[in-house]
């Protein structure tokens, strides 16, 4: 280290280190970059386990104009998959036919259907063989369904 001050004092290697941190600019990476450098830092889950965050890739669209999903879990052999549905405000579902037994869980937001309003922490089950009348939201909602796979992944 070249020291061209007068005296024996040498310098003060921890001192001059927090003095260039402060005075180097912050940079916040972007969000994919954070999304990125988080999953390297996170362990991966144990082997049979799948963990899904909410805000991750893997959307896809619904056939429903309004409607995005994300399959959460697919089982052929048992006849079901497990979807999160993300509806935009003001969205409306047609009416349609259950082949097969389908529980829908509210999560957020609010969902009509029944001549009932739907809020988070309710849940609807429609027996296999009925015929569901057109459901719809006016804010908005995320719901968890369990049903066929024939149905939602066709």
């Amino acid at each position: 280290m070249i020291d061209d001050r007068d005296g024996d004092e040498p310098f003060d290697d921890d001192i001059v280190a927090l003095a260039l941190a402060a005075s180097a600019a912050r940079l916040d990476p972007s969000p994919d970059v954070r999304r990125r450098l988080m999953a390297r830092l996170e362990p991966a889950p144990p082997a049979g386990f799948a963990i899904y965050r909410a805000n991750d890739e893997g959307w896809m669209p619904h056939p429903v104009p309004g409607i995005r999903m994300k399959v959460l879990a697919l089982n052929r052999r048992g006849g079901y998959a497990v979807l999160l549905l993300d509806v935009a405000p003001g969205t409306r579902f047609p009416a349609h036919h259950h082949d097969a037994a389908e529980e829908c869980y509210v999560l957020s937001g609010s969902l009509h259907t029944c001549d009932r309003r739907l809020g988070p922490g309710d849940f609807v089950h429609a027996d296999s063989g009925t015929d569901h009348a057109e459901l719809w939201t006016e804010e908005g909602c995320r719901v968890l369904i369990v049903g066929p796979v024939d149905e939602h992944l066709s």
